[in-house]
This record gives C-alpha cells, sequence and structure tokens, in this order.
C-alpha cells in the first residue's frame, strides 16, 4: 500500500512528476506510476476545466482512454456531463473521496456515473484540488473499479503528502512551457527580420547562434567564427569590436552600469556594411555556470530583402488585395512604374491605388509608406 512505499520508488515517482511538463504525453509516467503504487485503474490530471466550446484539456492513465485530451468532444464527459461532475470545486489542498459528498446509492443514480464512469469502471474516487501560479484551478483524481477496497486513511494521507509536490511541478511546469514558446516566438520573429543574435560567455567565446546569425556567419562576408570567437575580418572594426566587448565585460565584473555600442562592419564583397550592436546582458552571479551568456550581439544584414504578407497589410491598413500587392512591390524597392509593369496593370490604376494606399495609411509620400511597411509587417513569420 501507499505508505508502504520505498525511498527509491517514492524518489522515482518524483522525478517523474518533476520532468513531467517535458513528456510528449505530459505526466504519463507520473499518473502510470502513481497508480501503480495506490493500484488504481484511473488516474487524470486536468489543467484546463471543459468550458463550452473549450474541451478541456486533460492527461489520463487509464487503458481504456488517450493518455492525452486537448479540446476533446468526442467522449460524453468533456462534451456534456462534466457539468455534472460531483467532484467539481473541492477545497484547496485537501483530499476529498466521493463517498464524503453523496452516498453511494445516490452516486450510482446520476448519470455521470451510468453515462461516463460505469462503463470504464470508475467507482471509488478520491480527488485534490490545487492552483497554477497564475491561481487557476486545476484538479487531480485517483479511482478504483467497484470491486477494489475504498481509500484508506493511509491513502488519503500518501496523497496528501504528494500533493504540494504536484502544485509546485506542474505550476513550475506550465511556466517553464509558456516561457519557451514565447522564447521561440521571439526568436523566429527576431529571425524574420533578418537580425542574427549571437551570445558570448565571459570569455568571449560564442555560446548561441540564431538562424539568421547562422546564415550570416556561414558567408564569412566580413564576420565568421574561429576558433569559437566571433572574427571581423576589417582591422579597425575589429578592434573597435574587441574594445566594445572588453568594456562590458569589465563593468560586469566590477557591478557597473555596462555600455551599449554599435559599429558598422565593411564587407569585402563590397555590399553593405553589416551592423552590430553589442549589449550587455543580466547575469545572475548565484546561478551562473561556465557558458553563461554574458553579451548579446544584434547582427543586421541591410541588404536582406524582407518578405511583406499581403493578408496582414490587408487586416492592419484595411488595403484591398491589389492595394496590397502594389505596396508589397513599392516596399521591395520597386519604382511606381516598375510596380505597374511588373504586377500587369495601367500606370493610372496604380496611380489611383498608391492614392487610395496613402489615404487609408495616412503617410503623403512613398519614402513614408515605404518605412511604414518594413517598420511594421516585416516578416512577422
Amino acid at each position: 500500500m501507499a505508505h508502504d512505499i520505498s525511498i527509491p520508488a517514492f524518489s522515482r515517482l518524483l522525478s517523474h512528476l518533476y520532468d513531467g511538463h517535458l513528456e510528449e504525453d505530459p505526466y504519463s509516467h507520473f499518473l502510470d506510476e502513481v497508480s501503480a503504487v495506490l493500484d488504481l485503474n484511473f488516474a487524470s490530471m486536468t489543467l484546463r476545466e471543459p468550458l463550452g466550446e473549450d474541451g478541456g484539456l486533460l492527461f489520463i492513465s487509464s487503458d481504456k482512454l488517450a493518455k492525452t485530451l486537448i479540446d476533446d468532444h468526442d467522449n460524453p464527459y468533456t462534451d456534456q456531463y462534466y457539468t455534472s461532475d460531483i467532484m467539481s470545486n473541492l477545497p484547496w489542498g485537501k483530499v476529498v473521496t466521493i463517498d464524503e459528498l453523496m452516498s453511494y446509492d445516490s452516486f450510482e443514480n446520476t448519470e455521470l456515473y451510468r453515462i461516463c464512469m460505469a462503463p470504464i469502471d470508475i467507482y471509488h474516487m478520491a480527488g485534490i484540488d490545487l492552483r497554477l501560479a497564475n491561481g487557476q484551478r486545476f484538479t487531480v483524481r485517483f479511482c478504483r473499479p467497484r470491486a477494489a477496497d475504498n481509500f484508506s486513511a493511509d491513502d488519503r494521507a500518501f496523497m496528501l503528502e504528494l500533493a504540494p509536490h504536484i502544485q509546485r511541478a506542474v505550476a513550475n511546469g506550465m511556466q517553464l512551457i509558456q516561457l519557451d514558446s514565447e522564447r521561440k516566438l521571439f526568436s523566429s520573429t527576431i529571425s524574420g527580420l533578418s537580425i542574427g543574435i549571437v551570445t558570448l560567455d565571459k570569455r568571449s567565446k560564442v555560446v548561441t547562434c540564431n538562424a539568421a546569425a547562422d546564415q550570416i556567419l556561414r558567408d564569412k562576408d566580413g564576420v565568421s567564427i574561429v576558433n569559437d570567437h566571433l572574427y571581423i575580418a576589417n582591422t579597425a572594426a575589429r578592434e573597435k569590436f574587441v574594445e566594445y566587448v572588453a568594456l562590458v565585460l569589465e563593468a560586469q565584473r566590477d557591478q557597473s552600469p555596462a555600455p551599449l555600442n554599435a559599429l558598422a562592419v565593411p564587407r569585402p564583397s563590397g555590399k553593405g556594411n553589416l551592423e552590430i550592436l553589442v549589449k550587455p546582458m543580466v547575469v545572475e552571479k548565484n546561478v551562473e555556470s561556465a557558458d553563461t551568456p554574458h553579451i548579446m550581439l544584434f547582427v543586421s544584414d541591410p541588404e536582406r530583402k524582407h518578405e511583406i504578407d499581403i493578408k496582414m497589410l490587408m487586416s492592419l491598413y484595411q488595403l484591398t488585395r491589389a492595394e496590397s500587392m502594389l505596396a508589397k512591390q513599392l516596399a521591395a524597392g520597386m519604382t511606381l512604374d516598375q510596380s505597374a509593369t511588373h504586377l500587369g496593370i495601367a500606370r493610372n490604376t496604380a496611380r489611383a491605388q498608391l492614392r487610395s494606399i496613402f489615404a487609408k495609411t495616412g503617410v503623403t509620400q512613398q519614402s513614408l509608406l515605404v518605412s511604414l511597411i518594413l517598420k511594421s509587417l516585416a516578416t512577422f513569420s
């Protein structure tokens, strides 16, 4: 039984719990493990209750159901009977069993039991309601079949001991997932804007590069990586870069405000200069490792063309599709005549469309229009 669990087994259970957010089916190993410890035939964790068109988010350990149910309307519980759930809005952090809420005779007569629970032999149930970091309620349910014993005092004590670990692990896990999603969105957006991002450690070694930076460095046109360090071919620019990096690292060691500097890097190909912004990063000394990033470099290639999303132009400025296509050509550097030829329209038609674009965007010059579009819409994809 639960109170007889060994320390290695309990350690394994907690390991599955704290790593649960990394799994393809989140928390499935933990739910399977706790099912084995408590002799369950069903265990669930509901991160988001079904509500209207939203079928909710449930993680499950059961031989008869999928491990993860997301926005699922294919089963009677999420599609209809969640509204009659007997074990809803339990006292925070308390273990409650179904027989504390109603008699088993009354429970057996509910539609919820007959339609949703009896078919998969859920009879004895214990539940805990917990909170995510934002205060949102999430629920954990432990279930046994009708032929099994009800939950004992030792079982309930074990669940109560486990509850704070579940709350901490799930709350932190959901925050990490959200932060990772935001980081990926930020990274993809910056990459789409042709901004290369390179991070350096306290020895000036390269730690990370995003996709845009990789492309710029692979070109080896003025900037490359040599022996894990950023190498700038132009002597004057290289000396200035080394100086700026040293200033940041010195300021971080002295715990003084670090400077923000930028430089232009000439390219042997004759293309426009690369632009590098040297930005200090906030470093938490208490958790700093050998390869902790200390400096972030933003590397911009002004000659790299931007892609303009026509649908976003239409949405943001209420342009017609034809107006959006003209605006896209102008933003790409074409003249009005070139744009008209490329689009296969008469010059007078293009001029009329341009006047309409000016009226809708609030600008009065073609150069201002191009600037507006590039600032607001350059490849946010």
